[in-house]
């Protein structure tokens, strides 16, 4: 995956979420425990420029460690930035039980340094912010996590376990039933196949549709290269379609990029998402591309 011009193979799933966020916002979202609550909440962490340059840096060597098959020494490694690959080689993990492996322990804590693991896993006040949110907003907070779980949870159904019946994700639809699944825990009217109004005589269907939330969502694949901008053309003209139903206040689109057709998939998502008023209704249009 690309995040930032850099190309991302070995990450984990949860750091390529933060990656999703942080090229996207700026910012990074997890799951806390707050001590004066005495509970976990979900909160955002927004980062710094200088913090999410290092924290590429860092990551971008802890990638070419992980490429070359995890080494004795990441600062012997060509490419990786000294000053990383010696604080890598420095680290050690200490566990609740007092044990203590390394050095060198080799994780992306290691290459990340003290300053950002901090940050990611135990920001002051200050730099966090605990997201109270009900209702719409908290839904599309579920969708775009449920959006960010898509690429693993697309390989996962894809690669069962021998003995087991396989589910293959292969299509748009195979990602609109995976998309309901997720969702349908967070809102009880959620339906698919909505049929939209008809406008010049033609007929439509959106994916998945809440009407308490007033929320439409359309699914697309891309399985040809080079038709990425034939892709970006139906999603302007489903805009100017799906805007005509009357519960439509929010429309994401999320497209499912399968032969890695789309050069900048960042820059998509920033130009096609955010407000549009047409014919005097306002709508939010969220955009997001994903690779399966």
């Amino acid at each position: 995956m690309r995040f930032f011009g850099c190309d991302f193979e070995l990450l984990d799933e949860e750091t390529i979420n933060e990656l999703f966020s942080l090229e996207r916002e700026g910012v990074i979202y997890t799951d806390l425990w707050i001590e004066h609550l005495q509970d976990f909440r979900h909160v955002r962490i927004a980062f710094t420029k200088l913090e999410i340059e290092e924290y590429i840096r860092s990551l971008l060597a802890y990638e070419l460690f992980l490429q070359a098959g995890s080494p004795e020494f990441a600062s012997e490694l060509p490419g990786i930035p000294k000053d990383i690959g010696e604080r890598a080689d420095n680290y050690s993990l200490s566990t609740v039980n007092g044990e203590e492996f390394g050095p060198p322990y080799h994780c992306i804590a290691g290459f990340i340094g003290e300053e950002l693991e901090e940050l990611i896993c135990s920001p002051p006040e200050s730099r966090r912010e605990i997201l109270e949110e009900t209702g719409t907003a908290a839904l599309i907070t579920t969708l775009k996590r449920a959006v960010d779980s898509i690429t693993p949870a697309i390989r996962c159904f894809n690669r069962r376990e021998k003995g087991l019946i396989q589910w293959s994700v292969t299509g748009e639809d195979d990602v609109r039933d995976l998309l309901y699944a997720m969702l349908r825990a967070s809102i009880a009217d959620i339906r698919t196949e909505e049929p939209i109004p008809s406008r010049g005589g033609t007929h439509k269907f959106v994916d998945i549709f809440s009407e308490l939330a007033h929320l439409l969502i359309e699914v697309k694949w891309i399985e040809k290269s080079n038709t990425w901008k034939q892709i970006v053309k139906q999603v302007n003209d489903d805009i100017q379609s799906y805007i005509t139903h009357p519960s439509c206040k929010t429309l994401a689109f999320v497209i499912i990029d399968a032969v890695k057709d789309i050069p900048d998939p960042a820059l998509i998502e920033r130009d096609l998402s955010g407000p549009q008023t047409i014919s005097g209704k306002e709508v939010k249009i969220f955009v997001f591309v994903r690779e399966p």
